[in-house]
């Protein structure tokens, strides 16, 4: 017997992702498993690649022989990206040897089915990997996530900012860090109370999270009213764009905000760049960021600078939202 609830996820919420280039085999392993779990299929590794950089499966169904790229190679290209690292694979293989069973183990699968596929054994092997799946998620929050808003804290900061940089200066990418902080917060905090106050940074906090578009993007609360948003693989143009977004988005959101000059909840940001070409420490370029952070304090707060070298005033779209809403 299964328990299928842990927290605040059943096995009905998870997702898993089926990799095979054959059509008939996809459809045979999404209806042995549709009463169970959400299924999503791709056609080549690939796509698998692809498709994990813009989400979190909770488990991948990995055939092992596929043209272009096979299982191995492809469990290979995921395990070296920190958004898909830790995603387990179990491969479905047509072969039962045993050295095609120790390269399946070596390639880092957390199981594998031989095929043809018997269907209780399939769906009662992929209960039991998203069930510890959702137990180590459970106790992953516990460790990482702050309590108080939802966001990452500064211990997955610890563990996960050296991974983006190693992988960075592998892959030649950028890494952008974006600090951002509550305007005002303190007035906040005098006129509505702290209990106020907390629901405030929870709902900021919420409104970031959910227009973070790609899983590798985080949210993590540094401390007080001030959180970091960690872009990997993202230039300074871009992280321009997605800061510009989220400032409209949290002023959209509308917080009731009287000691703010717009009646609502605003952020500054200030962001810094690492390329893999500098040799700038990643704790340089935090520290960077804050700095760029208090100079849109000093400029008028609700905006964004981008750098010491490109600091704007305003963001010219921040204020076109402020003007209608005067």
């Amino acid at each position: 017997m299964y328990i299928e609830h842990v927290g605040d996820r059943t096995l009905k919420d998870c997702h898993v992702l089926i990799v095979d280039d054959q059509s008939s085999t996809r459809l045979v392993l999404e209806t042995l498993l549709e009463d169970t779990v959400q299924c999503i299929s791709v056609g080549s590794g690939s796509e698998a690649i692809s498709y994990c950089e813009d989400n979190s499966p909770d488990l991948i169904l990995m055939d092992v022989s596929m043209p272009d790229l096979d299982g191995h190679a492809t469990t290979a290209i995921l395990r070296k990206k920190p958004a898909s690292a830790n995603i387990p694979i179990m491969f479905v293989t047509s072969s039962s040897t045993d050295e095609d069973e120790s390269r399946c183990w070596e390639s880092g699968c957390i199981d594998f089915i031989v095929k043809p596929v018997n269907a209780c054994t399939l769906r009662n092997r992929v209960k039991s990997h998203l069930m510890h799946k959702l137990r180590n998620d459970l106790l992953e929050r516990l460790i990482y996530v702050d309590k108080l808003t939802g966001a990452y804290n500064r211990h997955y900061l610890d563990d996960y900012l050296p991974n983006l940089v190693r992988e960075g200066l592998r892959n030649v990418t950028p890494l952008c860090l974006v600090m951002f902080d509550v305007d005002h917060f303190k007035l906040f905090n005098d006129m509505y109370g702290h209990l106020e106050g907390d629901s405030c940074l929870w709902k900021v906090s919420r409104t970031i999270s959910d227009a973070l578009l790609r899983p590798m993007d985080k949210l993590i609360r540094i401390g007080g009213e001030e959180f970091l948003v960690v872009l990997p693989n993202t230039d300074l143009d871009g992280a321009i764009k997605v800061t510009k977004r989220l400032l409209e988005i949290v002023f959209n959101a509308g917080i009731p905000h009287a000691s703010s000059e717009h009646d609502r909840v605003t952020l500054s940001a200030g962001i810094a760049l690492k390329t893999a070409t500098d040799n700038k420490s990643i704790e340089a370029v935090m520290l960077e960021a804050d700095k760029n952070l208090y100079h849109s304090k000093e400029a008028g707060r609700n905006c964004v600078t981008p750098s010491t070298s490109r600091r704007q005033k305003n963001i010219a779209d921040i204020n076109a939202i402020v003007k209608q809403a005067q």
